[in-house]
């Protein structure tokens, strides 16, 4: 018997936050401890661009994956939820308000930490990176009830506590300036509305126990493939050097 969707939503949180690696892999667990030598950590962002990069794609197809040829009203007015994801991931300076492009805020960040735009745009993607975004993209794409629990619930949900860990580390360990922390602290800041979104939205999409069954696959992939990745970082950044 399907949960009703407040109880599927909060266990899907509650799973999110035990066991997605950015909170509990070792790579991860090493920044935040100032354990990673800066060379190291400098791959690891560069990495971590094939996604942040390419953030506003993501949060468009969300509102894309709604609705057919003719939407209905009911497809209307779900696609139009979406909208304020769009904005933010694009920049809410380009409609009155303060917040630059969240791809900008992270070409910020990486400068700061020694690495230039040319290199940050030419990073040669591992194997593992790239299966992390393509499952990602494909989550996005698939439909709205996967772009929300393999997106916004597997990961939004965590962020506020991973993105803080990361600002403190960045700040303390690495020496990077507060004022180049923006990526981390808009995350901080307004991820805790973009899951409390996805829940009411999926007060409509996940009703029933093919529906759940569904949301919960797509979020357990979505960490899956943030775990490949963080795996083949730490095997590629930190195994090589102190084998």
């Amino acid at each position: 018997m399907a949960l009703s969707p407040a109880a599927f939503a909060a266990a899907l949180l509650e799973e999110a936050r035990e066991t997605h690696p950015w909170l509990h892999h070792p790579l991860f667990r090493m920044i935040s401890g100032g354990e990673l030598p800066r060379v190291e950590l400098q791959s690891v962002i560069r990495q971590q661009g094939c996604f942040f990069l390419d953030t506003l794609r993501h949060a468009a197809w969300k509102i894309i994956s709604v609705g057919g040829y003719t939407p209905t009203f009911e497809e209307l007015e779900r696609q139009r939820a979406l909208v304020p994801l769009v904005v933010e991931e694009g920049g809410e300076d380009m409609v009155g308000g303060k917040t630059p492009a969240h791809a900008f805020l992270f070409v910020k960040l990486a400068e700061a930490l020694g690495i230039s735009r040319d290199e940050l745009f030419a990073t040669p993607y591992l194997p593992t990176t790239i299966i992390e975004k393509n499952e990602l993209f494909l989550l996005q794409r698939s439909s709205t009830l996967e772009a929300l629990c393999g997106g916004n619930i597997a990961t939004e949900s965590i962020n506020p506590v991973h993105m803080q860990r990361m600002a403190d580390a960045m700040e303390k360990h690495y020496g990077v300036p507060r004022a180049a922390l923006d990526f981390y602290y808009v995350h901080v800041e307004v991820e805790g509305d973009h899951a409390e979104r996805a829940v009411r939205i999926l007060s409509k999409l996940a009703t029933t126990d093919a529906e759940q069954a569904r949301g919960l696959l797509a979020m357990r992939r979505a960490i899956t493939a943030r775990r490949i990745c963080a795996d083949g970082m730490l095997e590629a950044f930190v195994g090589e050097t102190r084998s």
